[in-house]
């Protein structure tokens, strides 16, 4: 990524941890830009949805993940200042709930726009904080991604559910019967996530391969830095640096509107042809549905690093106080600007990254998506199978039969794994059912025909 001129802000932030991870950054970056140009409406294959993104940086200890922090928080620094002051005012109305606990009138709760949400919560009060962010994105990262494997662990399949939706930009709705517990009704849920872990907890947090999750998650790793000298000054984000990450964060705000860029889309598409023939000649049939939410996902992020391309653009012809003033009067500028981005260095970066997010997704979860898709469990694509005598053990077995032709059968269907055991626990209850009557010692015969 060291050959591509990075846009305001995105280089800062590159440099201010180091080329070696140029693209963790820039992976983990993009959700918070999304977010803070929550207007912004990108069409994707004709449909038209947010810039909505969930990010993991995956590394070993020591690998550098902890320099991703200042960086969210550099891009998230006007965005805390407002929450802060909705904060305080949830303070107030706790201290005086506290002092009204006994009296009848209570104080009424009030509804705060907080748009910087911690993972370390509730499904109820995470679905009531996303309902009053008044359909702008929210925005959620943790340096430790074990405290979503911890918080979660008992309601992982809603923490999926909803960052599935959110993905998507779907409705998301919460009922309970009781008129205390939380109830939501939002009709498109806006909410970017990034997360730093190590592999492992990578998988605690993604833990089901067939349910869509894991394809809607942008991968980055760290570089392996295991044997790496100590760099004599380590990168520290400088106040200059800092800076213009808020100028450029302070513009996209003011983006808004639905944007069709067709030169970006047909690289996607020709992306997607390309990974499509590959997978085909070489039947990886894992790589090639894998392609689907790439292509999507690669998109949106490049899109959230054209509009910072703008953002500079404005700030260096203009200056940010003479920048906003045009967005403000000039509400089409942005889209106009944009649409010229799409050329050069810039446009070729989409191939960049939609590899990069390949070649992790597979890295993490080849062989992981491929053993749940053969699990007996899973249920496929198929046709409807409308079964047949054969496709029972009870099935296969003759008029009469043997203890052994029923473990022979029963390890057909079921797997070596099976013990003698389970085998005499199984005629057992099919005697109590009056399926079998035993003839002779270690003979049965059977009493029905289905």
């Amino acid at each position: 990524m060291r050959s591509f001129p990075l846009p305001l802000g995105v280089k800062d932030s590159v440099e201010a941890a180091g080329d070696g991870l140029a693209m963790p950054v820039v992976t983990a970056i993009c959700p918070v830009i999304g977010m803070l140009a929550t207007g912004v409406r990108l069409d994707v294959h004709g449909t038209v949805r947010g810039l909505n993104l969930i990010a993991y940086i995956a590394g070993d200890f020591a690998s550098g993940k902890g320099s991703i922090d200042p960086i969210v928080s550099a891009w998230t620094a006007e965005v805390k200042e407002l929450d802060r002051m909705y904060l305080m005012q949830e303070d107030e109305w706790r201290a005086k709930k506290r002092a009204a606990k006994n009296k009848k009138e209570q104080p009424e709760e009030p509804k705060l726009p907080i748009r910087l949400l911690t993972l370390n919560n509730t499904v109820a009060n995470l679905a009531e904080r996303l309902a009053n962010t008044e359909e702008r994105h929210a925005f959620s990262f943790t340096p430790e991604a074990d405290t979503v494997a911890q918080k979660w662990r008992s309601a992982m399949s809603d923490f999926s559910v909803m960052l599935r939706q959110a993905y998507d930009g779907t409705c998301y709705e919460r009922e309970a019967r009781s008129a205390d517990a939380v109830t939501v009704h939002i009709d498109r849920l806006l909410w970017n996530v990034t997360m730093c872990g190590t592999p492992d907890a990578l998988y605690r947090v993604v833990n089901n391969y067939t349910d869509g999750f894991q394809s809607r998650l942008a991968i980055a790793r760290t570089p392996d830095n295991t044997y790496a000298p100590l760099a004599d000054n380590p990168r520290v984000m400088t106040d200059a640096q800092r800076e213009r990450i808020r100028q450029v964060a302070h513009l996209l705000p003011l983006m808004s509107g639905n944007v069709a860029l067709p030169k970006l889309e047909e690289r996607g598409r020709q992306w997607l042809e390309r990974i499509r023939l590959e997978t085909m000649m070489n039947d990886d049939k894992v790589r090639a549905r894998q392609r689907f939410r790439v292509c999507v996902t690669a998109q949106r992020m490049t899109c959230c690093l054209m509009l910072c391309h703008v953002a500079e653009r404005l700030i260096r012809a203009h200056g940010v106080a003479s920048a906003e003033k045009q967005l403000k009067q000039r509400p089409e500028l942005w889209v106009e600007m944009l649409q010229k981005t799409q050329a050069g260095k810039l446009l070729e970066l989409y191939d960049v990254i939609a590899d990069s997010l390949l070649d992790n997704a597979l890295y993490f979860f080849r062989t992981r998506i491929e053993n749940a898709f053969q699990s007996r469990d899973y249920a496929g694509t198929a046709d409807r199978q409308r079964a047949g005598k054969n496709d029972s053990i009870y099935g296969r077995l003759d008029a009469t039969f043997t203890l052994e032709q029923a473990m022979q059968q029963t390890v057909a269907m079921k797997g070596v794994e099976v013990n003698r055991n389970q085998i005499y626990q199984m005629l057992k209850n099919w005697k109590s059912q009056r399926l079998i009557e035993l003839v002779a010692s270690g003979r049965y015969r059977k009493l029905k025909e289905f």
